[in-house]
């Protein structure tokens, strides 16, 4: 399994999607959010998307340097055509607007329709918390169904994440809670697969609606021909609550930016929700973050149960890798750093030259 330092795979990916038709800075600012995932643990948003953006950018799904327009606008409030772009492209563009709306109101509000997949959501809460802002946000994906019903058995609904960003005391800690309404994301699924590994039980039922560790199931390329479907967070007992979340997430992302939902809309397309909360409009920022503060001193605080050792905020296991493959490099396994090279091609990009060891 290859290793690649960052900059070396940033600047990989950014020539890779320059060689698709995306201007520069924009090639680059879709590198360095996947790259960003690969950093902070998340290899089901990082490169191993870089396959399925080319593709979608060859087959007319996704229109490099389309220019994200507002389609309607209020004092607090904008509906954002993101012409196909690239989902980072229209995100960050999106989340911008949210932010200086929320600088003149207190609460910005910005809905986006025709954008590529946006990647992982809590990059946009990060760059609201940069603002001194708190970020809240969800996608969906249109036309998507890979996710079960609560006591369903088959295919209905998307993965339709949701993030909660929150500034603290540490400027380079946030709380950054961001999670799919289903078990997992699907790009575990994929990485799974690509490693060879099966998946814990719970993840997936079979084509069949049978629970299955094996994460081909879930393709229709393992034991079933049949593609499986993905469980709404909580399990059995609570995937209630999840299934619940999923369907908010729908009519959030897909209803109020008129992209669509489950049911219809463009494939491959996301519906975009973002909202930026100016503190400084309400108690204040630094009331707001010392309170925080105490808060998660007293939730963190033992007891704790047998064999744990500390109670983790959302934020911190991606700060912890972020460290440690800044440091040493991401590790890829050989089938993703495989097809990446063959995407590369594709668009007339040459192996990487530097920075990467077996």
């Amino acid at each position: 399994m290859p290793t690649v330092a960052v900059e070396a795979l940033t600047a990989y990916a950014a020539r890779i999607f320059a060689a698709t038709g995306a201007p520069a800075q924009e090639a680059r600012t879709v590198a360095e959010h996947l790259v960003g995932a690969n950093l902070r643990g998340h290899d089901s948003h990082g490169v191993i998307r870089i396959t399925s953006y080319v593709e979608r950018a060859r087959d007319g799904a996704i229109v490099p340097g389309a220019r994200p327009r507002i389609a309607r606008e209020t004092v607090s409030t904008a509906l954002i055509d993101g012409g196909l772009n690239y989902g980072p492209v229209v995100a960050t563009y999106a989340m911008g607007i949210a932010i200086a709306k929320a600088r003149e109101t207190g609460v910005g509000v910005a809905s986006a329709f025709r954008s590529g997949h946006i990647g992982r959501v809590g990059a946009y809460g990060e760059q609201a918390v940069a603002a001194g802002m708190i970020g809240i946000g969800s996608v969906n994906t249109p036309g998507t169904r890979i996710v079960t019903a609560f006591g369903g058995a088959s295919r209905r609904l998307g993965t339709n994440p949701i993030m909660v960003a929150l500034p603290t005391e540490d400027p380079a800690a946030p709380f950054v809670l961001d999670m799919a309404t289903s078990v997992v994301a699907e790009g575990k699924l994929r990485v799974a697969v690509n490693a060879g590994k099966a998946v814990p039980e719970a993840w997936i039922l079979d084509g069949d609606g049978h629970p299955t560790t094996d994460p081909r199931d879930f393709y229709g390329a393992g034991g079933n021909e049949r593609a499986g479907a993905l469980l709404p967070v909580g399990g059995p007992a609570s995937g209630y609550k999840g299934f619940g979340l999923n369907m908010a997430v729908e009519a959030l992302s897909g209803l109020l930016s008129g992209a669509g939902s489950a049911v219809e809309g463009a494939r491959g397309s996301n519906g975009v929700f973002l909202m930026a909360l100016d503190p400084e409009r309400f108690a204040g920022l630094d009331v707001f973050t010392a309170m925080f503060a105490a808060l998660a001193q007293h939730v963190q605080a033992p007891p704790l149960q047998p064999g744990v050792d500390e109670v983790l905020l959302a934020g911190e296991p991606e700060r912890r890798a972020l460290r440690a493959r800044n440091a040493h490099g991401i590790v890829l396994d050989d089938e993703t750093w495989k097809q990446i090279a063959l995407a590369a091609a594709s668009v007339g990009v040459g192996p990487i030259e530097a920075g990467i060891t077996p």
